[in-house]
């Protein structure tokens, strides 16, 4: 048998928000719908039907079609088309601004009759009106000819093939730019779709650009594959196979996305999507459709360790072109972030709250961050606050509006909407007055995760008002840190930080809990708890031992070598040796053999009993020594050393510089804005790589414009929204 030639790569048009919503009797919201085109085009999809201009009191899941092709239109690369049943659509679909026009056409003359009003006879000239209607106008959007039901269907049963090639004939004679053809009611099979596309491009040569398959008699991979196999590079596709046929009792919809993505991919045969995001985008649909029936079969077992795609090679489109070739190979898998695709909107100030935005954001998720008009106050902090905001707040996107107006708040309840997680800092009831609680906005999206960031837990201290100097204080904290009637706070912001750190914690647990019940749920962090936790080894160290533990300076240590020493030239360095062994190798390393074998310093614990003596026989012999001098020892032999450094002396550090440890971000604000200053990255590397600044933080309402129109306001609202100090 000869061998076939695959395509390189294949071009999948996503037609789930128009062939699978227009069959499902819950009306999508227009947010949602907006959602689904952002978060596949974020796994790749550069094809997508949008929706149908038909009269929206026949089919109102369609009435939002416009508004849908203006978001797509915002989405550089991205080809957009729509349906349309008759001239006036095709009039509608012209003034959307949209790609391309799918004109439908049964080649079942009772199938026609049926779901267009219209024998097929009737549906072709009304393609010459709308071309004629398109050159009019001085358009260049596509008219692509669509035959439907062209195998068979079950009003009519059979249809000669000689009928579905002169119906294609009659399009492209009538004015189309292109045909594809269409089993629409699960007709057909693998010999069947091979006769009829070889005898098609026979006809019409590659003016047939399409192959679309409903998977209701479970063929549709297959006839996808025989299609394939005569030359077709462009398949319709409708993620988790949603949809049917009105006409067709028992028909499902188009053969998944995700499956077809899947079958291409195993091949070697690029598409230029993201199969997990896309798998992500699929999971959200389970949620924003539950109750209705989901198709496909690489959800339910999930992607083998064999796929290709888990070892490299994802193909990402660089530009579009109508023949797809035009591409760029580029081994993103290693590097692609976990979180991409995901939401965030954050409600946040100061560092808690931006903290937990900051690492879902390093982690790829799309933050949004909701200042008030005249911005978040530590934009502007002067002393130990005038680092908080370019380091919490990269990666980022800025919208500024006022909140506490009802046209303000009206927007950042949209904005909320279309979240998969929001994030907030503010005193208790302070979101409830606008709507904003995890109560409200979970009764819209029943999938959000709320990650509410308090001073204390629910319970009697919750409405005090806290900061981490106060709960360091009440905590335990600062009285372990100072010296005995000195209390001292930590030298930086640890309950704010590690606050932030657990709450995007919960988060990340939350999703993967979303992912077994389709359901989100409200996490809680706060500042006391967390002071709690972290002086937790002290409480279980009284409650095993009777002894309360001294502040750190003046606490009985568990090792003898464990302290820092003033040494030649007054500098300062920390040493230690944590057991016996590495006891034995210092005594080595500096020639302390009196020490060695002197049986009262024979194990930790009896080092430890002598301790104040010790070190001061220590600090002695040791005097004489630099601290370089004492590090290259103690690195040489492998014993732990730190030198004490000043924060502002980590710039210089050789590994920091070395490893890439340290990122520019364009400073925002203040009187250095537009220069930039090394920031710590987060202290992670995953695939060998560190997750690094993608965007610098963001000045004041930098995305405003773009995430206002994202959730339905036209250009005209939003200019009298900021006219108004509503929005900025």
């Amino acid at each position: 048998m000869a061998s076939t030639s695959f395509p390189s790569a294949v071009t999948v048009r996503e037609v789930g928000l128009r062939d699978g919503l227009q069959s499902l009797p819950v009306v999508v919201p227009t947010h949602i719908k907006r959602e689904w085109i952002d978060a596949a085009y974020r796994a790749g999809q550069r094809e997508i039907e949008v929706g149908s201009f038909v009269p929206p009191r026949l089919l109102p899941q369609m009435a939002d079609t416009a508004e849908l092709v203006a978001h797509a239109k915002r989405l550089e690369g991205l080809f957009v088309s729509v349906l349309v049943p008759n001239v006036k659509g095709a009039e509608r679909a012209l003034e959307s601004g949209a790609d391309l026009m799918l004109v439908p056409l049964s080649a079942s003359r009772d199938h026609s009759l049926a779901n267009l009003r219209k024998t097929p006879g009737e549906v072709v000239a009304m393609v010459a009106e709308i071309r004629a209607a398109r050159d009019a106008a001085g358009s260049s959007m596509l008219i692509e000819g669509g035959v439907g039901t062209a195998f068979g269907c079950t009003l009519q049963g059979a249809v000669a093939p000689d009928t579905v090639l002169d119906l294609l004939q009659a399009l492209l004679d009538a004015g189309a730019d292109r045909v594809s053809l269409a089993d629409t009611v699960g007709y057909a099979d693998p010999a069947a779709v091979r006769r009829l596309f070889e005898a098609a491009l026979n006809r019409v040569g590659d003016r047939l650009c399409c192959a679309h398959f409903h998977d209701t008699r479970g063929l549709g991979l297959a006839n996808a594959l025989a299609a394939l196999e005569t030359g077709i590079t462009r398949f319709d596709a409708c993620l988790a196979g949603i949809g049917g046929c009105p006409h067709a009792p028992g028909a499902s919809g188009n053969v998944s996305t995700e499956d077809l993505v899947f079958m291409l991919q195993s091949m070697g045969i690029a598409t230029g999507v993201d199969l997990p995001k896309l798998l992500a985008l699929r999971e959200a649909a389970a949620g924003w459709l539950q109750g209705q029936p989901l198709h496909g079969s690489i959800w339910r077992a999930g992607l083998p360790k064999t796929f290709p795609a888990a070892a490299g090679a994802i193909v990402s489109w660089n530009r579009y072109s109508l023949d797809q070739r035009v591409m760029t190979t580029e081994t993103l898998s290693s590097d692609a972030l976990p979180l991409a695709g995901l939401r965030v909107v954050e409600f946040t100030h100061m560092v808690m709250g931006p903290t937990c935005g900051m690492v879902l954001a390093d982690l790829g998720a799309e933050v949004i961050k909701v200042e008030p008009v005249q911005g978040d106050r530590t934009r502007h902090l002067l002393g130990v606050g005038a680092g908080f905001f370019p380091m919490f707040n990269r990666n980022k996107k800025s919208i500024a509006l006022d909140i506490q107006s009802p046209e303000g708040g009206e927007a950042a309840r949209r904005l909320a909407a279309s979240a998969d997680v929001v994030a907030e800092n503010f005193r208790p009831g302070t979101m409830a007055k606008y709507g904003l609680d995890y109560a409200s906005l979970s009764a819209v999206n029943p999938r959000l995760i709320y990650v509410s960031h308090k001073g204390f837990l629910p319970g009697p201290y919750e409405m005090r008002t806290a900061l981490d100097e106060v709960v360091q204080m009440m905590g335990g904290l600062a009285y372990m840190t100072g010296r005995p009637g000195d209390p001292v706070r930590a030298g930086t912001s640890v309950n704010d930080i590690m606050g932030g750190m657990f709450g995007a914690i919960g988060a990340l647990a939350a999703l993967i809990k979303r992912g077994i019940t389709g359901r989100g749920q409200e996490v809680q962090s706060s500042l006391f708890e967390n002071n709690v936790f972290l002086v937790g080894q002290h409480m279980l160290q009284y409650a095993i031992t009777g002894q309360a533990s001294a502040p750190m300076p003046d606490r009985v240590s568990a090792w003898a070598l464990y302290d820092v020493f003033t040494v030649k030239n007054g500098e300062q360095i920390f040493l230690a040796a944590v057991s016996d062994s590495q006891w034995m190798t210092f005594c080595d390393a500096f020639g302390f053999e009196d020490l060695k074998s002197d049986p009262k310093l024979a194990t930790n614990n009896d080092r430890v009993r002598v301790r104040p003596t010790l070190l001061a026989d220590l600090r002695e012999r040791l005097a004489r020594y630099t601290a370089s001098e004492l590090a290259a020892v103690f690195e040489r032999i492998g014993l732990p050393f730190a030198p004490i450094l000043k924060p502002e002396e980590l710039y210089e550090d050789p590994h920091l510089r070395a490893t890439g440890g340290l990122a520019d971000v364009r400073l925002p604000d203040g009187e250095r804005a537009g220069q930039t200053a090394g920031a710590p990255l987060f202290p992670l590397m995953m695939d060998g790589r560190r997750l690094g600044v993608r965007e610098h933080p963001p000045v004041l309402g930098s995305h405003t414009d773009d995430l206002l129109a994202g959730v339905g306001y036209s250009a005209g609202q939003i200019a009298g929204m900021r006219e108004r100090r509503i929005a900025a």
